[in-house]
């Protein structure tokens, strides 16, 4: 008797659906994660960190093993491999942080003018990002030079250590403006000459002052082409010779990506690099204290002159009297 053939099997044309239906799950996964990137709130990101490491970094009750964490490294650490992120590194992916800190910088200048720290200095937020601008009362450049004046000095590293103390892979762009009226002296042609020659004397300042990577650094001169007042008088010309401190956007920044150069630095070098920036704006903040202190030291040295003064004359009358009762 024949065996009865086995009926081939049914194949199956729909496989592929599984392997697509896995692919558009991680698709729509990595779009979650980056929606959240761009979307965290920097201080909840460090608490949430903190948390993790304490309860990563507790012994297991049942092994006694080490943590996972108990290195004490930063969870980012744990997977930067060779690159440094840190809570300023947020300010790469995080348009939250950008914005923050904006707003932070733009208060702190609005105190400090307040309190008479800063002359002359305003800070707004637009479209290219933070601008800081330093409006011409002979602060910063005598008329029709570029040298920076010795009071410029003091100027440029308060706002030098509040930019970098939130910025260190933000692209700054230094823009110099004049007023209308023709150049005359100082080696300069035309306007044009004199502002871009002040954008790059600050721009080479703030490299060389808190070692800024040169690659985020710009300087350009728009002479008095884009004027903020379009009178003629004193005052007008004055708020029309300016130089403004763009720190841009992340969206705005160039094709060629100069944040790369930053980040292709090895972990060492970047920290490094950190660390110098950080001991500049530590020594800012100790000339500031040690300015104040010696001011307070003044003002307690002349009232302690002055009492001392007056108990010596309240005695000499007091001794006259003594001498000389009759009068």
């Amino acid at each position: 008797m024949a065996r009865k053939k086995k009926p081939e099997e049914h194949e199956n044309l729909e496989r592929w659906l599984v392997s697509y239906a896995d692919f558009m799950t991680l698709l729509f996964a990595t779009f979650v994660v980056l929606y959240a990137l761009s979307q965290i709130n920097v201080n909840e990101f460090k608490k949430i960190e903190e948390s993790l490491k304490k309860a990563f970094s507790i012994q297991s009750i049942l092994d006694g093993g080490s943590g996972v964490m108990s290195s004490g490294e930063s969870v980012l650490d744990a997977s930067a491999a060779n690159s440094m992120i840190d809570s300023l590194m947020m300010e790469y992916i995080s348009p939250r942080y950008e914005q923050d800190s904006y707003e932070k910088i733009k208060k702190e200048i609005e105190d400090k003018v307040k309190s008479g720290e800063l002359d002359g200095v305003s800070a707004t937020i637009d479209e290219r990002g933070l601008v800081i601008t330093i409006t011409d009362k002979r602060i910063l450049f005598k008329s029709a030079s570029a040298q920076l004046n010795p009071a410029a000095l003091k100027v440029l590293d308060e706002i030098g250590k509040l930019i970098v103390e939130k910025f260190a892979m933000h692209g700054i762009r230094v823009e110099g403006h004049t007023d209308k009226l023709p150049i005359s002296g100082g080696g300069y042609p035309s306007n044009w000459e004199l502002s871009s020659a002040r954008a790059c004397t600050i721009v080479k300042y703030l490299i060389d002052r808190f070692k800024i990577l040169p690659d985020l650094m710009s300087a350009v001169g728009y002479a008095d082409t884009r004027p903020v007042a379009q009178g003629s008088d004193a005052a007008s010309l004055a708020k029309n010779r300016r130089v403004e401190i763009v720190v841009q956007r992340n969206q705005n920044k160039n094709l060629d990506h100069y944040q790369n150069t930053y980040l292709k630095m090895g972990k060492t070098e970047q920290q490094r690099r950190r660390n110098e920036q950080i001991k500049i704006i530590r020594e800012i903040e100790n000339k500031d204290l040690q300015s104040l202190g010696e001011d307070i030291k003044h003002s307690s040295d002349m009232s302690s002159y002055e009492e001392n003064g007056t108990d010596f004359l309240d005695e000499s009358e007091r001794i006259d009297k003594l001498s000389n009762p009759g009068i």
